[in-house]
């Protein structure tokens, strides 16, 4: 499983379980009387509960807006480093994600690579809603893999800004 996919996951985990110190900090919370209390007079099981929450709120931030970035700079190094190759277009599956109404979409890819076996490799893809004529199954698009993972990043015409 790549980086950011787990970066995503946990994160996801993490603001779950942010509700389980939530919880506590109310049911420690719940016989005090209204007022202003020092950190110090807060009962033990509120102070651990706050600092736990903020934890899981800190991880939870941290792991959901770094997987994107991991993702990209990701993407961006095969586009540097990788090999070129032809591939096909297998399968395509929206992953419920738009941007700017433009449909962010998962890639199942059959890559040829010069002198090398075929292999599949799955890419994600901001697709605008203009080129998804261009992009369907049986479409041939110009990528970028990875040899030692095998993880592919479509190129882009300089000209059109369409995959080639």
């Amino acid at each position: 499983m790549k980086l950011s996919q787990r970066m995503r996951k946990f994160g996801w985990l993490a603001f779950r379980l942010i509700w389980i110190p939530f919880t506590t900090l109310m049911i420690a919370m719940f016989g005090l009387p209204e007022g202003e209390y020092d950190w110090s007079e807060l009962p033990i099981l509120a102070r651990y509960s706050i600092v736990i929450g903020g934890l899981f709120a800190a991880a939870s931030t941290i792991l959901l807006v770094g997987a994107p970035i991991v993702s990209g700079l990701h993407n961006h190094a095969i586009l540097d480093q990788g090999l070129p190759a032809e591939a096909i277009i297998l399968k395509i599956t929206d992953t419920g994600t738009t941007i700017n109404n433009n449909p962010v979409v998962r890639l199942l890819l059959e890559v040829h690579p010069p002198n090398q076996p075929v292999f599949q490799a799955e890419t994600k893809r901001l697709i605008s809603r203009l080129e998804i004529p261009q992009v369907q199954p049986g479409a041939s698009v110009s990528v970028k893999y990875d040899p030692s993972s095998q993880a592919v990043a479509l190129v882009e015409e300089n000209n059109s800004g369409l995959p080639a």
